[in-house]
């Protein structure tokens, strides 16, 4: 993921610095693609492989969600 782009599932979400997380998330809402992130995210979170399970739910942990 560069500079510039947004996430497009768990692994750029795991990358971003913590400090660009919230202006990430307004970036998103903003061009209306949080939604498809966090979907395409649950679609990794129901995988039969449980590395990807893992990382999913870190990475909805990371943009806010509870467990």
């Amino acid at each position: 993921m560069s500079a510039n782009s947004l996430p497009h599932g768990s692994e750029d979400v795991l990358a971003l610095p913590a400090g660009q997380i919230p202006d990430t998330i307004s970036a998103l809402v903003r061009k209306r693609e949080f939604s498809s992130l966090v979907c395409r995210i649950h679609r990794e979170i129901r995988s039969p492989d449980p590395a990807l399970r893992a990382k999913g739910t870190e990475a909805l942990q990371r943009l806010g969600f509870p467990e």
